[in-house]
């Protein structure tokens, strides 16, 4: 498989790491040095298979016509944001397209990936899709476009919440106490630690809070602040809510 990779920002070199001992990949991004800065650049006679695009959705209706001449490659857009409706006006009617949405644990092999298929699709570009994605991470096939936002707003995004959460785990440490690179790697570990159980251990997340929760204890102390009135889960519905928000906002761009 022939791989035509347009953008090599965060998402797009996290997908080629995963990717580059799978298929051959070709990068085409006008703001890296090592690569063609355009697909004038590349050979005449170059024709990929599969067509990522890995660019900002803000970017797409500048970059997306001079590929009008790959008819018959399956493009694959991870785009947050922008649906399919818009890639055929900029690539034809006839264009096969899959909008998937990754996230950035694929540079680990660990991401979660949803995708969709356009009607023009067959069931080979189908097992492309999921072949591609399996390889860095879990995959999974969504029933409609219309629940895209809300995989945007859930894993698309999520890494960022996990990452800022560490961050702040690690500072209320400090401020305890706890010297620096300490609070960084007990902060680290205690959530690659929790991440782990709850990947490999067949018990729902609420029943390891409760194995972890001692009544009378430190850990029911420390949940009765982030439980009272429901205020972490109501900040997360609200958080998600504006990812949601921005994707459709995306939709729109001109």
């Amino acid at each position: 498989m022939h791989v035509l990779l347009v953008g090599y920002g965060a998402m797009g070199g996290a997908l080629l790491k995963g990717w580059e001992t799978f298929c051959k990949v070709t990068i085409v991004d006008p703001f890296k040095q090592g690569c063609a800065k355009s697909i004038d650049e590349l050979p005449a006679s170059y024709y990929p298979n599969v067509i990522v695009i890995a660019v900002k959705p803000q970017m797409l209706e500048q970059v997306m016509p001079a590929y009008t001449k790959f008819q018959n490659a399956l493009f694959i857009s991870i785009a947050a944001g922008m649906p399919s409706k818009h890639y055929a006006q900029w690539l034809g009617e006839k264009v096969r397209l899959s909008r998937v949405m990754p996230n950035l644990p694929v540079i680990v092999s660990q991401g979660a990936s949803a995708y969709v298929l356009n009607e023009n699709c067959t069931s080979n570009d189908d097992t492309i899709v999921s072949t591609l994605f399996e390889k860095v991470g879990i995959v999974e096939k969504l029933a409609n476009e219309n629940l895209f936002d809300a995989v945007t707003a859930l894993s698309g995004s999520g890494p960022a919440y996990v990452y800022y959460l560490c961050e702040c785990l690690e500072q209320a440490a400090i401020e305890l106490g706890l010297e620096q690179g300490f609070a960084k790697q007990f902060a680290r570990q205690t959530i690659i630690g929790a991440a782990a159980t709850l990947k490999e251990l067949p018990i729902s997340a609420e029943e390891l809070r409760a194995n972890v929760t001692s009544k009378g204890g430190t850990t029911e102390a420390a949940l009765g602040v982030l439980m009272d009135n429901n205020h972490l889960q109501t900040l997360f519905l609200t958080t998600l809510k504006a990812a949601h928000r921005r994707a459709q906002e995306l939709a729109k761009l001109p």
